[in-house]
């Protein structure tokens, strides 16, 4: 409630009336006498009562049990974040009760955007502050959901290199998170997946999304290659880079190469899933090849989390380098 009355005396009709109160009755009294005096504190006090409902509207939404706070993460993208940001904050304004959202955030709550927005100009390379920008963002995150004791819907925009994307997955494993899927045809962020469980964690006994392959040479070589195959860009499986590993599984998505916005995007994750898991991955070192939508990687990422020493490679100029192996990522605390 003092976040309420506090925020009142910034309301534009508390601001209209005080004015009116102030200046209007004079001016009104010096043309028009009393009468003048009373229609204009008249309408001040309709406009402070207005102010009261009005702010008590947006107040009562904005006290909700869980609020959508967006987040930006840009890699190796040119796109200036607060474009993206102000997209995704649309989005939400048109599908929930939130409107106003960036103003209100702010109002309530003392939260920039700029807390919200993450861009990494380093090398995808430079282990060190990959991990500081990673250790930034859980950081700035975990401030705000102190600030809103916990109360956090996370609307995850993540573009551009899907290799990060599983790497950064694993830092919102344990949030109700929204995550936005880049259409490049459209321009724009479509909302592909709601994630309120840990049903990307959950083992499936069939296979719908995806044709797997099993090529196992030496059973006990602990070393595995594993393609991922969901976009329309295909994986140079037969890569000089490759021919060492023994053990390789191919995942290969059944579809057309794009994942329609209205599919369940949390089965393709959780298909791979079932894959990795199954390998008794504690005691394996596994590299990933893949070609996949950004948005499978963050949701992939938050079920492979950061204990197993997987390694995640990126596809750059004509060449699969090791990106980051996900057991050497540590936040802090």
């Amino acid at each position: 409630m003092f976040k309420f009355l506090g925020a009142i005396f910034e309301n534009h009709f508390m601001q209209a009336s005080m004015a009116l109160a102030g200046f209007g009755s004079l001016i009104s009294d010096a043309y028009f006498g009393n009468i003048g005096f009373v229609i204009s504190l008249v309408l001040a006090i309709g406009l402070l009562l207005w102010a009261f409902v009005d702010e008590y509207q947006h107040y009562k939404v904005f006290n909700n049990e869980i609020l959508p706070i967006p987040v930006v993460i840009s890699i190796d993208d040119v796109t200036p974040l607060p474009i993206i940001f102000s997209s995704i904050v649309s989005k939400i304004e048109d599908d929930t009760a939130f409107k106003d959202l960036e103003k209100y955030l702010e109002k309530y709550f003392h939260i920039h955007k700029d807390m919200l927005m993450f861009k990494y100009n380093g090398s995808m390379y430079d282990t060190g502050q990959l991990l500081s920008f990673f250790n930034v963002i859980r950081y700035q995150l975990n401030h705000v959901e102190k600030r809103l004791n916990n109360k956090v819907q996370f609307h995850v925009a993540y573009l551009r290199r899907p290799a990060l994307a599983i790497a950064m997955g694993g830092m919102f494993r344990t949030d109700g998170i929204v995550v936005y899927q880049n259409n490049d045809h459209k321009d724009c962020f479509d909302k592909v997946a709601t994630i309120d469980s840990r049903q990307y964690k959950e083992k499936v006994d069939s296979f719908k999304k995806f044709d797997v392959t099993y090529n196992i040479k030496e059973e006990e070589d602990d070393t595995y290659l594993i393609f991922i195959q969901i976009s329309s860009h295909l994986v140079t499986k037969d890569h000089p880079e490759f021919d060492h590993f023994k053990n390789i599984i191919t995942i290969t998505s059944k579809g057309n190469g794009t994942i329609g916005q209205d599919e369940d995007w949390v089965r393709y994750s959780q298909e791979i899933y079932t894959v990795i898991n199954q390998l008794n991955v504690g005691r394996k070192s596994i590299t990933l090849v893949h070609s996949m939508p950004e948005a499978v990687g963050i949701i992939l990422g938050m079920a492979l989390e950061n204990y197993w020493h997987i390694t995640i490679t990126q596809f750059d100029q004509s060449d699969y380098k090791n990106v980051i192996t996900l057991n050497s990522i540590k936040y802090l605390s």
